[in-house]
């Protein structure tokens, strides 16, 4: 897996060759498993440009090139139905006079890429004030929206970064957020600061907004480290990449540097950062990285961070920090402590997990319930990290140092 690992990257790293020799050692067998690889990691479609560009791609079997140009077009198609979408919700919420910006996938996709059969993406992630909120939730249920579960935005405000997702099935499914960060965790920043500065746009047809590139470049990075601990595969830094190549001399890596340090970012940007340029050749410059460099012995965490990249992707995103601290303690009294903790969360996250008004005079009789679900949710993993499951171990022992890594000072 490793050579395939590696054959990846290289493939999706512009300044590295790929020789016909080297591709003509490639079994039958070991193209499919580099397939498999690739979609695992959110790449496949991503892959066949990148291939065109080295002059590698009729060099690939006929088999696996019919494969990435199929999967390239089935992104593009998805996409499109994605920008129809999307364009009924601005042209809604123009009329109703509500600023909305744009993050991630669907602006990456029609304004980095450049390409909509080149970014995947799961859902189409927004960013609206915070007294927007029900107004657009209310414009997405007029568009045929329903919500994943019932939505309370003053609760919401106390817990989550954005609103439960607005599903419609066989169309798209859409994520607002009031915040970039969760309430509470490390490295909150107030919402104010993101929405001043996000410029005008024009993406799928309709007006919009889009966060600054300095913005949009350190929301990766935190997405990538803080959300998922770089459990979310080789998309994120592929996106980093683009972001840096299409914005070139318009970036001011000075404001990244000085805002990932006001707002408490600093490990996670420098690590995201870091593992792009070495992974897909980011042109992140070395003054940037030795400025946000937290201190010296950073390759351990690198390492760490790569493997868990590489690492089982459904499995890696199931394991939270809190599962990773319990099942990785060693003492009873701290497990008993960590276990204590993850029951008796606040009333809000309860009501918000739970879909129930946050003043419901049942709402604790849920606390039983939410013991029930934990153990049925994780008792498998644990038994298996307690048997000795070396997979298992590896993401849960990697996501515990991670976490702590990016946390410390905080």
């Amino acid at each position: 897996m490793e050579q395939l690992e590696q054959l990846l990257l290289d493939a999706l790293h512009p300044a590295v060759s790929l020789t016909p020799e080297r591709l003509a050692a490639v079994t039958p067998e070991q193209w499919q498993a580099w397939l498999a690889l690739a979609r695992k990691q959110r790449v496949t479609s991503l892959l066949w440009r990148c291939l065109q560009r080295k002059g590698a791609a009729t060099l690939l079997p006929d088999a696996v090139a019919t494969e990435l140009k199929a999967a390239t077009k089935r992104t593009a198609l998805l996409n499109l139905r994605r920008y129809g979408e999307l364009r009924q919700l601005l042209n809604a919420a123009q009329k109703e006079q509500i600023p909305v910006v744009l993050l991630k996938g669907i602006y990456l996709a029609d304004v980095v890429y450049e390409n909509p059969g080149l970014r995947e993406m799961n859902d189409i992630d927004l960013l609206v004030p915070i007294e927007a909120l029900q107004r657009i939730a209310d414009l997405l249920e007029s568009l045929g929206y329903e919500p994943f579960q019932p939505v309370d935005p003053a609760v919401t405000l106390k817990v989550c970064h954005h609103l439960p997702p607005f599903i419609k099935k066989g169309y798209a499914c859409f994520e607002i957020h009031w915040n970039l960060p969760n309430p509470g965790e490390a490295g909150y920043v107030e919402p104010d600061g993101f929405l001043q500065r996000a410029v005008a746009v024009r993406v799928a047809g309709g007006e919009a907004l889009a966060l600054s590139p300095e913005d949009l470049l350190l929301h990766l990075c935190f997405h990538t480290s803080f959300h998922h601990h770089f459990a979310f595969g080789l998309r994120p830094s592929c996106d980093i990449a683009h972001l840096i190549d299409h914005f070139d001399s318009r970036l001011d890596w000075r404001i990244v540097g000085e805002r990932a340090t006001a707002f408490g970012w600093q490990r996670g940007v420098y690590l995201a950062l870091r593992l792009a340029r070495e992974l897909v050749g980011a042109k992140v410059p070395d003054a940037v990285l030795e400025c946000l460099q937290p201190g010296a012995g950073e390759a351990a965490i690198v390492e760490l961070a790569r493997r868990q990249l590489f690492s089982d992707k459904l499995i890696a995103s199931e394991i939270t920090p809190s599962f990773a601290e319990l099942a990785t303690a060693q003492h009873l009294f701290e497990k008993i402590r960590i276990f204590w903790q993850r029951i008796f969360v606040s009333k809000e996250y309860l009501a918000a997990h739970y879909a129930l008004p946050v003043d419901s005079p049942y709402l604790y009789l849920w606390y039983p319930r939410r013991v029930l679900s934990l153990l049925r949710r994780y008792r498998n993993r644990f038994w298996l990290m307690k048997g000795g499951d070396a997979q298992l171990g590896g993401i849960v022992t990697r996501k515990r140092d991670i976490v702590g890594w990016l946390e410390e000072k905080l």
